[in-house]
């Protein structure tokens, strides 16, 4: 067989076997092509080198059970239908070829095999490493975010408290409002920075403690009062509480006794040079320093001459001279503050009194009273009027109506004859308006808790100090003739000694 009918021969089954794999379609269904199948005899091929030769039968059938409609055509371009060749082909390979391609592609499976274990092992490693990897991510996230979370909450707290700390010690946005604050003897940084804080001078005690600590502060304080402001920064404080100002000021100690009235007051400390009078009135009268005791008063003050007689509490002061009215003011407000315990406010509830009813009537007891130990006494005769209106209405006491001719009269720019009746306790029903004078604490007590009596009169010896009580008029006037018929026996026995 010639070489061009070799290739022409295997060209043939070439394009037989692409036909073989192609499809068509009918109706819109799609059909497979069953292409006759060709038997190729390697021994028909004559070695030359790896084909030597090729021997082709052919054989014709007719009526083939595999047509499918389709045209078939040979290398020739004829025509068949109904037919097919079959090709037998017998290819033979040099000796040990096979052997040697067999051996060769076993090692490469091998080779394959191994090298996609490797590389299978490989990738389950780097698989298990990543998904450990994110384990230990998804671990450490929590944890990172609370972390961030502390520290930014931290940083937050420390801010606001070194902003909060810094606007107390330089006092930044406070009021200017005066406060008197008393420094007992031996008070270390830590109760003073507590007094300081009570009275709301100051809002972080801590803070000031360590200031003051770290100062040397602490164990300088000099015990006294002091007038401080809640603008005033820890530097002033600690400056101010640990200066004796007594070297730089020239001081006076002034004496109000029991039962002065605030206008007498004023006089006098004007005449020590302490403060004006006129302004120290203003400021007495006007109040508002913030004292516990200032919320127990009566709202409206439009019936009362002094708003606040009764108020100046009977003691011996120290004041600088010249000094602020308003410091005067509060100096004798804190006394008073510091007098009036929670035990007088627990017994004045269960007497179902106010404030400025017992020292209203305390005022009438003080210049009524004729000794300390009569006060009890005095201070029952008007507690069972008050409780018996119907019967005595009136308190008809003496020294009222001297308050009116004595300090309002004197001192009032328009005469009120509605003002002197309400202070005048023989023309109003009950207590006057306001004090008569500034009681001392006897007086006070004697009506928080007064004897128990049966008694509506008294009179009294103001020479021998003696007091004569009496439950009905009859003996209120056998008791004022007793004391007449004294006073004219000790003005008997005068003249006999300067005749003598």
């Amino acid at each position: 067989m010639e070489k061009n009918e070799k290739n022409k021969i295997l060209e043939d089954i070439l394009n037989q076997t692409n036909q073989k794999q192609s499809k068509s379609s009918v109706s819109g269904k799609r059909y497979e092509q069953h292409i006759p199948r060709k038997n190729v005899n390697p021994a028909a091929l004559n070695r030359s080198s790896d084909v030597n030769s090729v021997s082709v039968q052919k054989e014709y059938k007719k009526d083939s059970t595999y047509h499918t409609g389709s045209i078939y055509q040979n290398s020739n371009n004829e025509i068949e239908n109904n037919q097919y060749r079959e090709y037998t082909v017998n290819i033979r390979r040099p000796v040990g070829l096979a052997d040697n391609t067999t051996n060769t592609s076993q090692n490469q499976i091998n080779s394959t095999s191994e090298t996609e274990k490797k590389k299978t092992n490989f990738d389950n490693k780097s698989i298990k490493n990543k998904k450990t990897k994110k384990k230990k991510k998804s671990a450490r996230l929590p944890l990172v975010l609370m972390l961030t979370t502390l520290i930014f909450t931290v940083a937050i707290c420390l801010s606001i408290l070194i902003i909060a700390v810094g606007r107390d010690m330089l006092a930044i946005g406070k009021d200017d409002s005066l406060k008197m604050i008393t420094i007992t003897e031996g008070a270390d940084a830590k109760s003073v920075a507590q007094t300081l804080a009570d009275e709301k001078i100051i809002k972080i005690p801590k803070a000031f403690e360590i200031i003051a600590k770290m100062s040397g502060a602490d164990t300088n304080f000099i015990p006294g009062e002091y007038e401080l402001s809640p603008s005033d920064a820890y530097e002033t404080i600690l400056t101010k509480l640990t200066t004796d100002m007594s070297e730089y000021k020239e001081t006076v100690d002034i004496t109000f006794v029991e039962g002065i009235s605030i206008f007498e007051a004023a006089q006098k400390l004007e005449e020590e040079g302490v403060c004006d009078a006129e302004r120290f009135l203003y400021y007495f009268n006007a109040g508002g320093y913030g004292f516990n005791f200032e919320s127990k008063l009566p709202s409206s003050s439009a019936s009362k001459f002094y708003r606040m007689e009764g108020y100046l509490f009977p003691d011996t002061y120290k004041f600088y001279v010249d000094s602020d009215p308003e410091s005067v003011c509060m100096k004798i407000y804190q006394n008073f503050e510091n007098k009036i315990t929670e035990e007088y406010y627990n017994q004045m509830d269960k007497l179902g009194m106010t404030l400025d009813e017992v020292i209203t009537l305390a005022s009438i007891v003080q210049a009524e009273a004729a000794s300390k130990d009569s006060m009890k006494m005095v201070a029952s005769v008007f507690e069972n009027r008050l409780a018996d209106p119907d019967n005595f209405p009136k308190l008809e006491s003496d020294p009222t109506t001297y308050y009116v001719d004595e300090i309002i009269k004197p001192n009032i720019e328009i005469p009120s004859e509605a003002l002197f009746e309400s202070y005048d306790t023989y023309q109003c029903n009950g207590l006057p308006s306001g004090a008569i004078g500034n009681p001392g604490l006897d007086a006070i007590e004697a009506v928080l808790y007064p004897a128990d009596t049966n008694y509506y009169f008294f009179y009294a010896n103001i020479d021998t100090k003696e007091t004569y009580f009496a439950e009905t008029n009859e003996e209120h006037e056998k008791n004022k003739e007793l004391v007449q018929k004294q006073y004219e026996e000790a003005e008997n026995e005068n003249e006999e000694d300067e005749e003598s």
